[in-house]
C-alpha cells in the first residue's frame, strides 16, 4: 500500500505544480508523512485531511471521504507527539 500511496501523492503533486501557489516542498512532506505512518498499524491515509485524503482513498480503492473526515475526524498523532 505504501508504494500505491507514494505514487498517488506524486501524481497529485505533479498536477499541482502547474497551478499558482504550488508548494515545491509539499511532495517531500507528503512522502515523509506516508513513511511515518507506515510504521504504525493505522492506515497511511489517516495522516491526511482535505483533498489529499480523497486522493489517497481513491488510490487504495476506498470511497470518497465524508465532510467530517475531510476536517480531520480520522486523527493521526505522530509517535513524537504522543504522551507514552
Amino acid at each position: 500500500m505504501k508504494q500505491i500511496l507514494i505514487h498517488a501523492v506524486t501524481e497529485y503533486d505533479r498536477k499541482q505544480s502547474a497551478k499558482r501557489g504550488w508548494n515545491p516542498y509539499a511532495l517531500t512532506q507528503y512522502r515523509a508523512r506516508i513513511e511515518e505512518v507506515d510504521q504504525e498499524p493505522a492506515p497511511a491515509y489517516a495522516a491526511f485531511t482535505g483533498r489529499m485524503l480523497d486522493v489517497c482513498l481513491k488510490a487504495v480503492g476506498q470511497a470518497k471521504s465524508t465532510d467530517n473526515e475531510q476536517m480531520g475526524e480520522i486523527v493521526y498523532t505522530p509517535i513524537s507527539k504522543r504522551n507514552i
